[in-house]
């Protein structure tokens, strides 16, 4: 049998750029080992969520393999962010206001479908929506920790809002409180700049929360509606208010203007409102 001798670098050469093969498949095995590992992980986030100068109340986020439910609080609790207390104002006809869910899926397309409840004048609703993802500009310079996570800031127009966020890339989740999403990380901290409401802030984090959660709720019994005819029933019945309160005013030679349509929420600007398109 002939015996077959390579040069030595040849041989050198091959070995090395074998224990580059591995290397690279051990690297693969663990970042994909870890991934898995972390979105099989039930993620639980409570924000504190400033509503108004007023009113303060809760937001609790689960993310699990890929799909997102946050659910707004209605009880009011004492405002942490002034250390005072808060009042809330019903204006639905004396109705117990009920919890907001809203239903969502980690992707990383241009854009997100969101199915979320509300009612208004007693009607209860399902809502569709499909959410814009926001143009981030991160500043990697701009840092913070938050519920003990290292976060960096980022900004962004959000229907007609700029709202500032901190997300950390420790928990790699494109998802936040409420509609917000598009960071390579999960949002801890935002809020509408230069406000002292629309805040959502984290509280604590859960990393391996043990809660039975239903991530695709049905709400058979909710009427379902697009979220152009939800926001123009919101407006009319809040306009009605308005008009009430216009009426209830003393007669006297002061001339009161009541302002319609206002929008006392971060959504100041629709889609169908900036794009012909989508009208």
């Amino acid at each position: 049998m002939d015996l077959i001798l390579y040069p030595l670098p040849a041989i050198v050469g091959r070995v090395i750029k074998f224990k580059q093969i591995f290397m690279k498949k051990i690297i693969l095995f663990n970042l994909l080992f870890v991934a898995s590992f972390c979105f099989s992980q039930q993620i639980h986030v409570k924000y504190l969520r400033v509503l108004s100068s007023f009113t303060t109340t809760h937001e609790d986020l689960y993310i699990k393999n890929n799909q997102v439910l946050s659910v707004q609080d209605s009880i009011i609790t004492n405002n942490k962010l002034t250390d005072s207390w808060t009042l809330g104002v019903n204006l639905d006809n004396g109705k117990k206001t009920s919890k907001q869910y809203f239903v969502s899926d980690l992707n990383n397309e241009p854009e997100r479908n969101f199915f979320f409840t509300s009612s208004v004048d007693s009607r209860e609703f399902f809502i569709y929506d499909k959410v814009p993802k926001p143009d981030w500009k991160i500043e990697e310079d701009q840092t913070k920790t938050i519920a003990g996570y290292k976060c960096v800031k980022a900004t962004a127009i959000f229907r007609g809002s700029k709202v500032i966020a901190y997300f950390t890339k420790d928990l790699p989740y494109s998802a936040g409180p409420f509609k917000f999403y598009g960071l390579p990380g999960l949002i801890l901290d935002i809020r509408a700049e230069n406000k002292d409401y629309e805040i959502w802030k984290a509280e604590w984090v859960d990393a391996d929360d043990k809660k039975e959660i239903v991530f695709k709720p049905k709400f058979l019994k909710r009427e379902k509606i697009s979220l152009k005819d939800y926001v123009e029933a919101k407006e009319a019945h809040m306009n009605k208010i308005f008009a009430k309160v216009a009426d209830a005013m003393p007669k006297n030679n002061f001339k009161t203007t009541i302002t319609t349509n206002q929008r006392f929420t971060v959504e100041q600007k629709y889609e169908w409102e900036t794009d012909p398109k989508t009208k």
